[in-house]
Formats: structure tokens, sequence, C-alpha cells
């Protein structure tokens, strides 16, 4: 007798009090390294909200990057803006629970959507260089429907 079991768990990145980010299919979680924090925190000036590196996710046209901010509130992470004169495309805001706003440079497509759970946050960063990835896999449903408990 043949016995054989397969998890059809989904991939997934733990991030604090069993809240998970959910990866995608050609999705992988890369080792953060001195490289990738000093491209994370170009998006940022200094001196503003400190929102560290925690993760890094890496797929074929676009880069994720998570962060865990520090001592903040989703109204000031929301009053702050990414850095590297980009220019803001869209903004939503509960002031409380979430916040999604997008970028965009010459050549570049980002989306920022940072959400509260339980007084802990989790900032989220993605970058890419197509508009087609950026609407449809960095919009705030899809963004917010990757988080699980």
């Amino acid at each position: 007798m043949l016995v054989c079991c397969t998890s059809n768990k989904d991939a997934s990145v733990l991030l604090f009090n069993n809240i998970s980010f959910k990866l995608n299919d050609g999705e992988k979680v890369v080792t953060v390294d001195t490289k990738k924090k000093e491209v994370y925190n170009a998006y940022f000036d200094k001196g503003n909200v400190q929102i560290p590196l925690f993760k890094c996710i890496k797929a074929n046209n676009y880069t994720i990057f998570i962060g865990l901010p520090l001592n903040s509130s989703i109204k000031e992470l929301s009053n702050d803006s990414l850095a590297l004169n980009l220019n803001q495309t869209y903004f939503q805001s509960d002031s409380t629970k979430y916040f999604y706003k997008t970028y965009r440079s010459s050549n570049e497509y980002h989306a920022v959507y940072a959400k509260n759970f339980d007084n802990n946050l989790v900032y989220v960063l993605a970058t890419s260089p197509s508009a087609l990835i950026s609407d449809s896999l960095f919009n705030m449903q899809s963004l917010s429907n990757r988080f699980h408990k």
C-alpha cells in the first residue's frame, strides 16, 4: 500500500502574530543584504518616519519590499511621501487602518500599501518597470488580499 500526502498550503512570509504575506508564483524571498537596504532606503527622506526593511521579495519584473514601521501610525506614514522625485498618482486611506498610494516616474511604477494589524504596522513598497504588472499585482485589492491571519 502506498500512501502519499500533499500540502496545498500557499507559500507565504510570516511577519508577526500569525500574520503572513502570500507569495505569488514566481516570487521568492531573497536575502536582505546591504545593496537591497540601500535601494529600499533611497526611497525615503532621512529623518522622517522609520521603516526598517524586514523582507525583500523578487520576481522577474518587480520587487516587493516589506518594512515594519517603528513608533508610527497610519496617519503619519500616509503623510510621508516617497523621495526620488516621484509623482504621486493615487491615494486612498481611512486614516487609522490602512493607506494605499501609487507613484510614477519616467521608467518605474510604485505602489505603497500600509496596514494596521492590532497596532502592528506593515509597510509594502512594490516597484516595477511595467504599468501592467503594477496595475494588476499591486492594486490595493491585490495587495490587501495577500495578507492572511
